[in-house]
């Protein structure tokens, strides 16, 4: 069932049982208001009687002076203290005949005569401090049950109505609350249906949490549209960079199986050539595991790391590995934070094999923090430098400032996207500036 249905039955049926229960207790109110005026006539009427017309004084020939005091569709009675009648005065039959029933003090009593019901109010009437006589009032209740049923009908009538009403106005209001939703489940099967993204557009803005949705939908979908597009270049750069060594690998092989080469020189050329490219391939395909691992998002724990130490440590294995030296200078001796010791360590290897790449001197490590707030990395050098216009691009996967540079230097144009990414998934923040024939510097913020 949709929907848009549940809300129309489930909204409906709660307003139809609140409806029948709001009918019933208006009915009920009605009944008993109606039936305490009822009572408080028939006293009155009694009340009007005893003052006007003494018991004793009442002759059993003469019932029409009981008839000004009898209500219409009633009786009154005039019983003796034993229950014999005295007068008796009424234009039903059934009334007169009724049994006499005393109930030795005053009050009232619902009963039935013929099927119809009846209101009974009887007075006991004392004097000297004697019982004297029961004065005996009686009124039809068919008119009061007939207005009660009345009513219930003019209720069940208006309640109708509105139900009807309500129904349209819930039809309206729900396709206008789930509008967004409809929006949503028709733009997702046509995505199924098509294989291509769509987002949802909206006719009218709202502040509203069902629009609210919507826009989270749309930047999902918008998101993974950057996935897919991320995705497909990914796969296209890496395709585009494993076929150049893979093809000169290929080249050299076939050169070497179909000649017999017997020159050291171009057998040692051949040999160089294979094994440049399958390190390369090697270092290319361990990058892109890197990625794949980075895209993962795999959840590793943070521990207390000391920056300084750390980082001194890595800078002398590149002062022996690469026979440059790499200077470490931070304010503090010391400098504590909270992070991942495996991924930091990669960015900063990452950013030392940069710069010791693209440059010739001596390579420099900054570290800072101010009070307890943000601990600031930056690796400069004195290398080649980046042009200005290549700048924003250098954190994009694949992306070289200059290929034939990069191919002699083994560059892929990876790593500084890997960093950027670890960073992100620590929390910290990467950025770079740079000056051709001057210089580079890298800050990383944690």
């Amino acid at each position: 069932m949709r929907i848009q249905t549940k809300i129309q039955w489930y909204s409906s049926l709660f307003l139809i049982a609140m409806l029948l229960l709001l009918g019933l207790l208006v009915a009920i109110m009605f009944f008993w208001i109606s039936l305490d005026r009822e009572k408080d006539v028939l006293e009155e009427q009694v009340s009007l009687f005893v003052q006007n017309n003494p018991i004793p004084q009442i002759a059993v020939e003469h019932p029409e002076i009981l008839e000004p005091y009898t209500p219409e569709d009633g009786m009154l009675r005039i019983l003796s203290p034993e229950g014999q009648v005295i007068n008796v005065y009424s234009d039903e039959e059934d009334y007169r005949e009724m049994e006499i029933e005393l109930m030795g003090e005053e009050g009232f009593s619902i009963k039935t005569v013929s099927g119809d019901f009846i209101l009974l109010y009887q007075n006991p009437i004392n004097s000297s401090g004697e019982g004297v006589g029961v004065v005996e009032i009686v009124h039809s209740l068919e008119d009061l049950w007939e207005n009660t049923l009345l009513l219930l009908y003019v209720l069940a009538g208006a309640s109708l109505v509105i139900i009807l009403f309500s129904i349209l106005a819930g039809k309206w209001l729900s396709r206008l609350i789930l509008k967004p939703i409809a929006l949503m489940s028709r733009t997702m099967g046509e995505i199924e249906e098509s294989g291509r993204f769509q987002t949802i557009i909206f006719e009218k803005e709202s502040k509203d949490e069902l629009q609210q949705m919507g826009l989270v939908f749309n930047k999902m979908i918008q998101r993974l549209k950057e996935n897919q597009y991320k995705q497909q270049q990914f796969v296209s750069d890496a395709s585009h960079e494993l076929k150049t060594p893979i093809t000169v690998i290929e080249s050299y092989a076939n050169l070497l199986k179909r000649r017999d080469i017997s020159d050291p020189k171009m057998q040692k050329q051949a040999a160089e050539s294979i094994h440049h490219e399958a390190l390369r391939m090697k270092r290319l395909t361990s990058q892109l595991l890197d990625i794949a691992a980075l895209d993962e998002q795999d959840i590793l724990p943070n521990e207390q790391l000391e920056i300084v130490g750390f980082c001194e440590k890595i800078a002398h294995i590149f002062t022996e590995t690469k026979n440059r030296f790499v200077h470490v200078d931070s304010i503090k001796k010391e400098i504590i934070a909270f992070t991942n010791r495996e991924k930091i360590e990669q960015v900063i290897i990452i950013l030392l094999d940069n710069a010791i790449k693209y440059s010739k001197g001596d390579v420099a490590i900054y570290i800072d923090q101010n009070d307890k707030g943000p601990i600031m990395i930056s690796v400069e050098d004195e290398g080649i430098g980046i042009p200005k216009k290549d700048l924003p691009y250098v954190f994009d996967r694949f992306y070289r400032v200059d290929s034939s540079r990069s191919r002699e230097t083994g560059g892929s144009g990876l790593g500084l996207s890997i960093a950027r990414e670890l960073l992100h998934s620590l929390g910290g923040k990467i950025s770079i500036t740079s000056e051709e024939n001057k210089g580079t510097s890298v800050k990383v913020t944690l």
